[in-house]
């Protein structure tokens, strides 16, 4: 009697082990099933701080599944790749987004991010090399002393819309402190600062300067202007520039003793020009994604620079954002 209570004894407790142990491995699938969900759903939401806590938690719940690390890692790789971009480091960025793309059986929402991610850099890299050749090129003409000649190159640099992007901006710094050096080589020389005109900045520029038609390009100040006023420069660093960007060359004299309305004028007319040649570069960013900025307005484009700004992303891919959203 007593060996059949212990084999009853013995069933009990085996049914009870597995009912537990199976009811526990429910729960897990159930977990992890739900923090997979999650992650994918926040992917399409370019929410990817709380995707790879999703996935995180996925392969803690389920330590040997491939699935959720793979998960986990491209969305990881994918952040490391946005990031490089933010920071210019355009080959890292390269790389990154090629793994991305190249991941199989991975998240295809980051799949199509990142294939649309490697043209933009491959043509970011392509036009940056393209421009600083072109600036070596000013360089070694401004080293040889034909200042004319650089300021020539230059000129073909800043005739680019894209050039004023954020991607080149410190080949633009570098070409405008050329451009600077050589016009006051050339004054030095003959006496005069020479105009070197732009066409893409004066069309900008064309209804707020009608006595500028031969002036210099609108985002670079005239040199004879910065040293007639010295003085104000001084007291007036962080304005100046932008100030006498739109004041004619005719009024330099006089906006060096009473330049008090003729600065509030300025202001708002460079504000303009600045907000103007930022919507074309974001255009162009667009274009190079293959996302046909020509469609989008002026006003949308700022709207998506303002959302690009807020979430920390690029205008492109705020704009992709966008498109996907009902």
């Amino acid at each position: 009697m007593k060996k059949w209570v212990w084999v009853l004894a013995i069933i009990v407790v085996a049914l009870g082990v597995g009912g537990y142990s199976y009811s526990r491995q429910q729960l897990q699938e159930r977990a992890y099933a739900a923090d997979i969900q999650a992650g994918k759903q926040a992917l399409k939401s370019e929410q990817y701080t709380q995707a790879e806590s999703a996935f995180t938690r996925a392969t803690r719940t389920k330590a040997s599944d491939v699935a959720a690390q793979r998960y986990l890692t491209q969305t990881q790789t994918y952040v490391n790749g946005t990031q490089a971009l933010k920071s210019h480091q355009f080959s890292e960025a390269q790389a990154s987004f090629t793994t991305v793309k190249n991941t199989k059986k991975g998240s295809g929402v980051l799949g199509d991010r990142a294939k649309t991610s490697v043209k933009l850099v491959k043509k970011i890299i392509s036009k940056r090399k393209d421009y600083t050749d072109k600036y070596q090129k000013a360089l070694s003409l401004n080293r040889a002393n034909e200042f004319t000649d650089s300021n020539g190159v230059l000129a073909v640099l800043f005739q680019s819309k894209s050039f004023h992007g954020t991607y080149y901006n410190d080949i633009y710094k570098k070409a405008k402190a050329l451009r600077k050096e050589n016009n006051a080589a050339l004054k030095s020389l003959t006496g005069s600062t020479p105009i070197t005109d732009n066409p893409t900045e004066s069309a900008t520029t064309s209804a707020n300067q009608t006595s500028e038609s031969q002036s210099a390009p609108a985002t670079q100040p005239n040199d004879s202007q910065q040293k007639s006023q010295r003085a104000d420069d001084k007291q007036t660093a962080t304005t100046q520039s932008d100030q006498t960007t739109t004041q004619s060359a005719t009024s330099g004299a006089n906006s060096a003793t009473n330049n008090s309305t003729p600065a509030a004028s300025s202001s708002a007319t460079t504000s303009s020009i600045t907000n103007s040649a930022g919507i074309q570069a974001t255009r162009e960013e667009f274009n190079e994604a293959g996302l046909n900025g020509n469609r989008y307005t002026d006003a949308e484009i700022q709207a998506i620079m303002q959302k690009a700004a807020a979430e920390h992303t690029s205008p492109v891919q705020a704009a992709q954002h966008l498109a996907q959203q009902p």
